[in-house]
């Protein structure tokens, strides 16, 4: 879980930070509900920034707050994984589609965030954040802002996603290394081919990690 230093951010930050944290470690399958009386004992603010951070993470995807109620954590079921999978490879391989004169910093940015990755490796919710900053890197290197808004609006589900499949005490992590290390030599060696192949294969791989088929 993300370690935070209250004195150095605003309390909505320090509540924002807590709940994208724990919500990112929850089990896909899951579902919950966030009382902003807990959450502000929680995280050791009080219900305003509660509040505040809750309406945040909603207008990122994280939450859906329901009167009287709470904050609604949804589950991700087998048939959401695989059309988040089919969406996200429709528009990675798109993003790459001009690898032919892609440049090299932007190539050497991704083989960076593996570098970053490979000592976030004892550190699931680390590790997938940085997984998610690759691939969101990809999408913007398409320099489609439309495709890119899309792209984030997956983020939440995406760190659920790829955080259970590292936590399960598996090799995922040093698969993801490897897939990424494919994906970041096939762009440079200005394959598109051998990008797309990549590209597939990783979430492929990623998909029988999180449902097994």
């Amino acid at each position: 879980m993300i370690q935070m230093t209250p004195a150095a951010q605003s309390q909505p930050e320090v509540a924002y930070q807590w709940m994208k944290s724990y919500i990112a470690a929850l089990p896909r399958e899951e579902e919950t509900f966030l009382n902003e009386a807990v959450l502000a004992k929680t995280t050791g603010t009080s219900r305003t920034p509660v509040r505040e951070a809750l309406l945040r993470l909603e207008a990122e995807g994280f939450v859906k707050r329901i009167p009287h109620k709470g904050a609604f954590v949804p589950p991700i079921s087998d048939p959401e994984v695989r059309a988040i999978l089919q969406a996200r490879s429709v528009v990675e391989k798109w993003a790459v589609s001009a690898v032919a004169t892609m440049p090299v910093a932007q190539i050497d940015a991704f083989q960076h965030i593996i570098d970053q990755q490979l000592d976030a490796k004892a550190d699931a919710a680390r590790f997938i954040e940085l997984d998610t900053e690759f691939h969101t890197l990809m999408v913007r290197a398409g320099g489609n802002p439309v495709l890119a808004d899309f792209y984030a609006s997956l983020r939440q589900k995406q760190l659920r996603i790829g955080v259970k499949a590292v936590s399960q005490g598996t090799d995922r992590a040093e698969d993801v290394l490897r897939e990424h290390q494919l994906i970041v030599d096939a762009l440079r060696s200005r394959s598109l081919e051998a990008a797309h192949d990549a590209i597939d294969a990783h979430l492929d791989s990623t998909r029988w990690a999180v449902i097994g088929y």
